[in-house]
């Protein structure tokens, strides 16, 4: 059976550079870019992400669910009657999908590389 925890963030954002600047200067947070669309957020205490992707970013804040099975984790979720909104697909460091759960919240269910 896949294991899930949530232990992510990710923040939806017209500006990685502008998001990460105020971040960092508000609230010291570091980071580290992933190229124009994804800065990973550090420090924050829990792992968390900017991102400014076109074609891969929610509208609202996404809590993220790490998972050791993407696919057994996407099976659960339309078993349970939760609909896919961004299929599984390929970042820099694993896999991951987003969906909404049946009372309308998007989150987000990602497995990292291992």
């Amino acid at each position: 059976m896949a294991s899930f925890i949530i232990d992510y963030f990710e923040l939806p954002t017209s500006s990685t550079a502008t998001s990460r600047e105020f971040f960092g200067r508000a609230f010291g947070f570091g980071s580290r870019d992933y190229g124009p669309g994804y800065t990973e957020v550090l420090g924050a205490g829990v792992l968390g992400g900017l991102n400014g992707a076109e074609d891969d970013r929610s509208t609202a804040p996404l809590i993220g669910v790490r998972t050791d099975d993407i696919e057994a984790a996407a099976r659960a979720v339309t078993d349970a009657g939760g609909i896919i909104t961004v299929p599984v697909r390929s970042y820099p460091g694993g896999r991951r999908f987003l969906f909404r759960e049946p009372g309308g919240a998007e989150l987000l269910v990602y497995c990292p590389e291992v």
